[in-house]
């Protein structure tokens, strides 16, 4: 655990020290940009600069391993009590049926052609309910009512590198220069996530009260780090499509948050000068 921890603290020193060098970047203008003309400044505000905004949807698949009891323990018993329980719907089946798509948006900036580092928050939070009457064993009605709410509000930093440069910020023409113009990229994030659970379960046999009222709920702060591997597609002169696949580890509960996730991004170039050693793009 120390030895993470040691990891966490590099990550973290690592990139505040890219995103403090960026802003010092931008905060301290070189001489010659004061010899510019009027003409040439009012030209380069109007071309794509390199701080971006961007909005985006995740495909998760958190291992959510918690959620095996309920199969393991509880259906087996309501089905002994209803053999014609169809079983409850957990959202680890929303998630089987790629159902967990929690949106995000995010602040970023292009170091030079090869660097850029951002800034990224979202929120998202849904329920999943079983609610049925079957026929029991002893011809009375099973009532079941099972609900799970989970909810997740999370921000972070993150960098990514592009090997062979970024895609040109340029006007294109039809889908064959776009994909020409597609660049893979590696990167990495460092979030922390507020994770929240809640569950609720009835059961009673019709027309009698309930005889299990259950809540349970539970809330935690996790931090955690994510690989990352894409590409970026340009759209247009201000605009590109980011698609990248990542794996989530995270150093407390581990075993129902850590998983796969697939991302697509939407990013949008503000306007304005480019930083030095970006002009090549």
């Amino acid at each position: 655990m120390q030895f993470v921890s040691r990891c966490l603290r590099i990550h973290v020193r690592t990139l505040v020290t890219c995103i403090l060098a960026a802003l010092l970047c931008v905060a301290t203008p070189g001489t010659a940009e004061s010899l510019v003309g009027s003409d040439e400044k009012k030209e380069a505000t109007s071309e794509p600069g390199d701080w971006y905004f961007f909005i985006a949807t995740v495909n998760v698949y958190p291992r959510l391993e918690s959620e095996r009891l309920i199969k393991k323990l509880f259906e087996p018993v309501l089905q002994g009590l209803a053999p014609g329980h169809d079983g409850v719907y957990t959202v680890s089946d929303l998630r089987d049926d790629h159902g967990l798509w929690p949106p995000h948006l995010g602040l970023g900036l292009n170091l030079n052609d090869k660097w850029s580092v951002f800034l990224e928050a979202g929120y998202t939070a849904g329920k999943v309910r079983t609610k049925t009457d079957d026929r029991s064993i002893i011809l009375l009605p099973l009532h079941t009512d099972f609900e799970i709410k989970r909810g997740a509000l999370f921000a972070g930093v993150g960098v990514d590198y592009f090997p062979w440069g970024m895609a040109k910020q340029q006007d294109y023409h039809g889908l064959r220069e776009r994909l020409v113009e597609i660049r893979p990229f590696v990167g990495t994030r460092l979030t922390v996530t507020r994770a929240t659970f809640r569950a609720k379960i009835k059961l009673g046999f019709r027309p009698f009260p309930n005889f299990v009222n259950v809540e349970l709920s539970d809330a935690w702060t996790l931090p955690s780090a994510t690989t990352v591997a894409g590409f970026d597609m340009p759209l247009s002169k201000n605009t590109a499509l980011t698609v990248n696949v990542a794996y989530n580890y995270f150093w407390d509960q581990e075993f129902d948050f850590e998983g796969w996730a697939f991302t697509i991004q939407w990013k949008r170039f503000f306007h304005g000068p480019k930083l030095r050693g970006a002009a090549s793009r």
